[in-house]
């Protein structure tokens, strides 16, 4: 139903999870890391359907704001992790997390200099994670570099995406992130060895984009710190505890509760949630032009 239930493979792998067939749900799915103050945190305009978030700590903040039927069901990457077995005899090399490009945002990576950093750093071989975007445009000489590789997860509509990126988490002995997002709480829990650089590395010298950046950096850092997270010192033995609680672990559910969350049990809730993807398709087509509510669920090509 709504266009993001489906990016990075959230309802698909709740639909293997219940061994169901993958529908369209009668409820919003949380796809990666929110702020807890986030300003626009539950907001939705059919209340009707539940948004199915994290944890605790996020729908309690929303009942304070007076946004109802939020709950917690766990991260997605939990259901994937029980499912999605890979068997790594001994991971090896270091996987890096530069800010992606995406249709909507560009952003112009030095990679020579963040190769030559990694280098000097942290051990090989390389694997950087880059945008499909990013893949199309780059300089084929970068292709050439020994003991590097850069590798894409797909659109964001690719249903294999999440399970993409953490079977590469756990090929890789050490992770590098430029940007404290998901993969930071992803690969913590996977209990690698997790580093946060201080540097973008960007070709940018936009002033107004770095500072843009910088807020967003410092605000997802705070968002970690209210959960107890040392950032700090992301290896401290005790931030397992800590990503556990960001994820929702004891919060995940049965297959049987999540697919009467998500609406998959009841041929009303099923209608419902058919007739307003349409409708959503709709009015992102009559707004945007033809196809785009297609493009945008798949990801790629808008703005």
């Amino acid at each position: 139903m709504y266009i993001d239930n489906s990016w990075y493979g959230g309802r698909y792998i709740l639909s293997r999870f219940c061994k169901v067939e993958e529908k369209e749900a009668f409820a919003s799915i949380q796809h990666g890391h929110n702020l807890v103050n986030g300003k626009e945190l539950g907001k939705r305009k059919i209340i009707l359907t539940p948004w199915l978030v994290w944890n605790k700590k996020i729908s309690d903040n929303c009942l304070k704001r007076g946004v109802k039927n939020v709950i917690p069901i766990g991260s997605v990457f939990l259901y994937l992790n029980k499912f999605s077995r890979l068997s790594v005899l001994k991971s090896k090399g270091t996987l890096v997390f530069p800010l992606l490009s995406q249709p909507e945002e560009k952003n112009n990576t030095n990679y020579i200099k963040l190769i030559k950093y990694l280098k000097k750093n942290f051990p090989g071989p390389y694997t950087i994670s880059i945008s499909v975007n990013d893949m199309m445009h780059l300089d084929k000489n970068y292709k050439n570099i020994k003991n590097v590789k850069f590798t894409s997860w797909g659109y964001r509509g690719d249903k294999n995406y999440l399970k993409k990126l953490t079977d590469n988490i756990k090929l890789h002995e050490k992770i590098v992130c430029v940007y404290p997002g998901s993969p930071i709480i992803y690969s913590l829990y996977l209990k690698k060895k997790v580093y946060l650089l201080n540097n973008f590395y960007l070709n940018n010298k936009n002033k107004q984009k770095i500072r843009e950046i910088k807020k967003s950096l410092l605000l997802n850092l705070n968002d970690f710190k209210k959960y107890g997270l040392n950032v700090k010192n992301l290896n401290h033995k005790n931030n397992l505890s800590v990503v556990k609680k960001i994820l929702g672990e004891e919060y995940m559910k049965t297959p049987e509760e999540l697919i009467k969350l998500l609406g998959w049990d009841n041929k009303i809730k099923k209608i419902l949630a058919k007739l307003l993807s349409i409708l959503v398709n709709f009015k992102e087509d009559f707004k945007n032009g033809f196809n785009y509510s297609k493009k945008r669920r798949l990801g790629k090509d808008f703005k």
